[in-house]
């Protein structure tokens, strides 16, 4: 399962669009999320909680969350969010 998109959102940025993280910066306008999303040296996007709620839409076209673990450290810091697979309520 590819959650990257869980923990990205995309503003209209004049005639195109851009992608940013959730969390950190944008915490005012997005549901609930309380996590700091970097990219991390190894090339990957590193995130500061184990845990965390990702974002994403339904077959209703509704929001959808779903709690994610993130299983891989980070040398850097935090946990890959590459690593997360879907957790228990």
């Amino acid at each position: 399962m590819d959650i990257l998109y869980l923990f990205h959102h995309i503003h209209h940025k004049g005639e195109g669009h851009a992608v940013h993280h959730c969390g950190g910066e944008h915490k005012k306008i997005d549901i609930a999320v309380d996590y700091l999303i970097q990219h991390c040296s190894c090339g990957k996007h590193s995130i500061d909680k184990e845990f965390a709620i990702g974002h994403g839409t339904n077959e209703n076209l509704d929001t959808a969350k779903v709690r994610i673990k993130f299983l891989e450290k980070c040398p850097d810091d935090g946990w890959h969010i590459e690593s997360g697979v879907k957790a228990q309520a």
